[in-house]
């Protein structure tokens, strides 16, 4: 039994220290157009054109810089409903095998995740401090309550116990504040940074990120952008790197 918990934990070990594998998505369009190590793929109709760039797999997300462009002469609304995928498995014999597909992750849904994940830290904190102080002034009354009686020991004791509580408190906070930025800096990205609903003008353009679920297993990844009633199709293969 010995020898088969020290197998398991070397097995752990070695799983534990394995490095992740690296993705990355090639065009299969023959018209593209590179620019500083990303391929540039244009789709123009007679009513808007899109531009589409892979910037790169980010943790969970396929990373692409989209650019949208109304030429009608009416309104026309941009949302995540538009932004489609579909991944599959190709076996390069005609056939393939789906394995998923949906709609590109929704800014607005992400915000409030944000959102509601920032007040449930500021509600916890709060919580921390009200326990925090109950358990000072609790010390504080202990200590005077039983000065006189107390050794020398003991009130070594009690200055180790509270030198830890401080701390503790203090490693709280600063988790709590680290919490909060990285909440923030998150908020400011899917803010600022990704296209969000809209409604083009004529003439007018939006330009900025879209994010996509990973899917690991799938060798192609075709994304659809719908504006008004055309729909722009690019069409990648996805590349699986082990280090």
């Amino acid at each position: 039994m010995k020898y088969y918990s020290v197998a398991l934990l070397f097995v752990l070990f070695l799983s534990g220290c394995m490095p992740e594998p690296v993705f990355r998505l090639e065009s299969q369009h023959d018209n593209v157009l590179n620019y500083r190590g990303m391929e540039y793929l244009y789709s123009e109709g007679e009513n808007s054109s899109v531009t589409m760039a892979y910037y790169r797999h980010v943790d969970d997300y396929i990373v692409m810089d989209v650019e949208i462009v109304n030429y009608s002469d009416s309104i026309i609304q941009v949302d995540t409903p538009g932004f489609k995928y579909s991944a599959r498995y190709d076996y390069g014999d005609g056939s393939y095998n789906p394995l998923k597909g949906g709609t590109a992750y929704n800014p607005e849904q992400i915000l409030l995740n944000l959102d509601l994940a920032s007040s449930r830290a500021n509600a916890q904190e709060k919580t921390n401090l009200v326990l925090d102080g109950i358990t000072v002034a609790a010390n504080i009354a202990s200590d005077v309550a039983g000065a006189d009686s107390q050794t020398v020991q003991e009130r070594n004791r009690r200055e180790n116990q509270r030198t830890r509580e401080a701390i503790e408190r203090a490693e709280r906070r600063d988790q709590f504040y680290a919490r909060v930025s990285s909440l923030n800096e998150q908020r400011t990205y899917w803010e600022t940074e990704v296209i969000r609903k809209t409604d083009l003008y004529p003439d007018e353009s939006i330009a900025g990120e879209v994010l996509y679920p990973v899917a690991e297993k799938a060798n192609v990844v075709e994304f659809s952008v719908i504006v008004g009633e055309e729909e722009h199709h690019f069409v990648y293969r996805q590349k699986k790197y082990k280090p």
